[in-house]
């Protein structure tokens, strides 16, 4: 890792990471769509979503301490690869079964944890992979980069399997099939990345408990205010607003009406607007200005669902929609740009396994989000959700603003803040 690039695509191994990505979460994002649509036509139920979701989240909420400790004692291109085979193969698997028209609710439910449980190990290891093949000052960049990826395909997924969807001829027989194909390239790119050698923290105390050794994330981010608070921060929006993206099946059938392709145009428009979040945290997004984006976006990812379920109307609805993933992806981006910067590379993998513990708040939220909306109704539900997100992030990031408290000092060693990130 040399050299003074700050334009992360100048590295050759991230760049191949990178275009890896960018096939795999596009059959991702083309998933969270078909897999909705297979389940709202099986049972015609909210709730029947939400459980689906259910099975990517149980996983990475239970796995993801084990999956840091995997990144940060073995080779991490290994552990990618191995993961998305899991993953290719269910995709496979989920294909035969929409194809001979078998599929129900509780083989979805099962080919979703089975992928929940691979993405778990898989996007640790992916995090911590970026960190050791940039140099420092371009992991702002490489982080954001990554994310602008991801971002892409949130226009592209949905839009294409809505549209595939909605054409007789494909179906979400076509859709699956499609799935697995992508992930087959992944694989094809990701064994042309560079072998990587077990991580510098690998090696260290071969003889520690395994549970101490499970334990060392959550206790490294225990004992640093600063990694604490930015965990908050990394759970409340998921936990609070996030549950809207497994809901939009429903919200696109009850509240405007529309079928498989207006499904898809609102998930395409919150891709739209993550991609340019993403573009301006690479554009703009260093130094001081990194608090500030947090603390906009934040706000603003709220306010802006709350007024997405309030509209009513289609056209205006894409609209906040696109401003909904736009500061979801610049908040998203932030706060992981912050969470690395505060993180020594031997713990990296093992704190990306307790943050990725985060995005399983989002389909474990979704459950319960889906309840209330069933006897609420969907826009009453958005719209506390929204508002409850816009505060908690207010409050914690206003919070840590203020001067920390002369009794967490005493025998705490403080974590070394790259000056860009401050």
């Amino acid at each position: 890792m040399v050299g003074p690039p700050t334009t992360a695509l100048r590295y050759p191994a991230f760049r191949l990471l990178w275009l890896s990505l960018l096939p795999g979460t596009l059959g991702m994002m083309m998933a969270t769509v078909a897999f909705g649509f297979v389940a709202y036509q099986i049972s015609g139920s909210a709730i029947a979503l939400a459980v689906v979701n259910l099975g990517w989240g149980v996983p990475m909420l239970v796995l993801s301490p084990a999956a840091g400790l995997v990144a940060d004692r073995f080779p991490r291109r290994n552990v990618i690869l191995a993961t998305q085979a899991v993953i290719g193969v269910t995709a496979v698997g989920a294909t035969i079964l929409v194809a001979t028209g078998s599929a129900q609710i509780w083989q979805l439910v099962v080919i979703t944890t089975l992928q929940g449980a691979a993405f778990a190990f898989n996007i640790p290891a992916r995090q911590a992979l970026i960190a050791e093949v940039v140099a420092p000052v371009a992991l702002a960049n490489a982080v954001a980069t990554h994310n602008a990826g991801q971002n892409l395909n949130r226009i592209a997924g949905p839009a294409v399997a809505g549209a595939l969807l909605a054409a007789p001829a494909v179906g979400p027989v076509g859709v699956f099939a499609l799935m697995a194909a992508l992930y087959a390239v992944v694989l094809l790119l990701l064994v042309r990345l560079p072998p990587t050698s077990v991580p510098r923290s690998g090696n260290a105390v071969p003889h520690e408990p395994i549970l101490r050794r499970l334990g060392a994330g959550f206790a490294f981010v225990v004992a640093h205010p600063e990694l604490r608070r930015l965990m908050l921060l990394a759970f409340v929006p998921l936990l609070l607003g996030m549950p809207y993206q497994g809901l939009l099946p429903a919200v696109a059938a009850q509240i405007f009406g529309t079928g498989a392709a207006g499904l898809g145009a609102l998930s395409a428009a919150a891709g739209v607007g993550a991609l340019a979040g993403s573009l301006l945290v690479i554009s703009f997004g260093r130094g001081h200005r990194l608090a500030r984006f947090q603390l906009v976006s934040g706000v603003l990812f709220g306010v802006a669902l709350a007024a997405f379920a309030l509209v009513g109307r289609f056209v205006p609805a894409l609209g906040l929609l696109a401003l909904v993933g736009a500061a979801s992806a610049a908040y998203t981006s932030v706060n992981n740009t912050l969470l690395m910067h505060h993180t020594p590379p031997a713990y990296h993998g093992r704190v990306m396994g307790v943050y990725m513990m985060s995005f399983a708040a989002m389909p474990l939220s979704a459950l319960p989000a889906a309840w209330v909306a069933e006897r609420a109704g969907l826009a009453p539900t958005l719209v506390g959700c929204g508002l409850l997100a816009a505060v908690s992030v207010l409050v914690l990031v206003l919070a840590g603003r203020r001067p920390p408290s002369p009794r967490l000092l005493p025998g705490r060693e403080r974590v070394a803040v790259a000056p860009d990130a401050r």
